[in-house]
């Protein structure tokens, strides 16, 4: 029986990357987590300890779409492989400290129909960069915000990274006085209240340890992660988002796979996936010409809709079709036929 292994990071480093999160997003919290009165209250207050934040920071984590914003998807979810080892602020830090692939990476996030040759054309080119801009569908502040970065991106690059190391101490400082809560919580748990709580996720199996890491100031969050290990990320208040889950995941079904169908990109990985039985995220990338970022979003897409399955072989990550999904998804549209037929 796998072992439950509780460990800071990444969870601390979640906690942290939540404060600029919340900071640039607290407009569309009610809607994206469906945080009630007193979710927003809890936020607001915690916030208040660690302000001032800076103003400067908008387009690294200011929501774009997915619910996703620039730094999570590159800085935090498109390092699954390390989430359990080494990923801590050093790790993170020495990421961030690459500024031409960060600029980069700014520009396939922004602009992600760009290819390699035109994002170097655009790292060569303001002018060039900037028209791209200036024809973007973006807003006008979002727009005038990556002006501003593109201008000097090693500047509002080095005050991103002084702003984490401000923000950590303070945050080490919050969790030296708060790690009790996460103590209560991890302590009343064990595998099979795990699998119990978590099993209508059908989440993989595992003979190996069960990582969990919490967060004291993200209290609702709840994510799984399966990568060479499995790791459960989880908020001091998990049960509510769970019970939540519970209500909604039956007529999740058809809503999940449209948004599973609602990208070409996921359509063709669908596809590939189908065809070659399984298969891997670089495989996908090779196959579909994608960028690695994008790639990852995509497949995680359709793994959290349920679509397909996923499987650590060693250290890699294997795709597959979830056939049990499809068969539910069946069985939920047959209802219609039968009634259809009745007419």
């Amino acid at each position: 029986m796998p072992d439950l292994k509780l460990i800071k990071n990444p969870g601390y480093i979640y906690d942290l990357i939540f404060l600029f999160f919340y900071k640039y997003n607290v407009d569309l919290f009610p809607e994206l987590f469906e945080a009630n009165e007193e979710d927003m209250k809890y936020f607001s207050e915690n916030f208040k300890l660690f302000e001032p934040i800076s103003d400067d920071l908008y387009i690294f984590f200011r929501v774009a779409s997915d619910k996703h914003c620039f730094f999570t998807l590159n800085f935090f979810h498109n390092h699954a492989q390390v989430l359990t080892t080494e990923y801590d602020l050093a790790f993170l830090q020495r990421e961030v400290s690459d500024y031409d692939s960060f600029t980069k990476n700014v520009i396939k996030y922004y602009f992600e129909d760009l290819n390699d040759n035109e994002v170097n054309e655009c790292i060569l080119s303001k002018k060039r960069l900037f028209e791209i801009v200036k024809k973007s569908d973006y807003d006008d502040k979002l727009k005038a915000k990556l002006y501003e970065f593109f201008m000097d991106p090693e500047f509002y690059i080095r005050l991103l990274q002084y702003e984490l190391m401000a923000k950590d101490i303070q945050l080490s400082s919050y969790y030296e006085r708060n790690y009790a809560k996460i103590l209560d919580v991890y302590n009343e748990l064990n595998y099979e209240l795990l699998q119990e709580r978590f099993g209508f996720l059908e989440h993989p199996k595992t003979e190996n340890n069960i990582y969990l890491s919490f967060c004291l100031l993200n209290k609702n969050l709840l994510q799984l992660r399966c990568h060479s290990q499995m790791l459960y990320l989880i908020g001091i208040d998990y049960r509510t988002t769970l019970e939540r889950l519970k209500k909604k995941h039956i007529d999740l079904i058809p809503e999940q796979f449209g948004a599973a169908l609602s990208d070409v990109n996921r359509v063709k990985m669908l596809e590939v996936i189908r065809q070659k039985g399984e298969c891997t995220c670089k495989d996908l990338e090779a196959m579909l010409g994608l960028p690695a970022s994008t790639a990852y979003h995509h497949v995680n897409t359709l793994e959290k809709c349920g679509v397909v399955r996923a499987r650590t072989v060693k250290k890699s990550m294997l795709y597959s079709i979830n056939r049990k999904y499809f068969a539910t998804l069946i069985e939920y549209f047959q209802k219609f036929l039968k009634s259809a037929e009745k007419q």
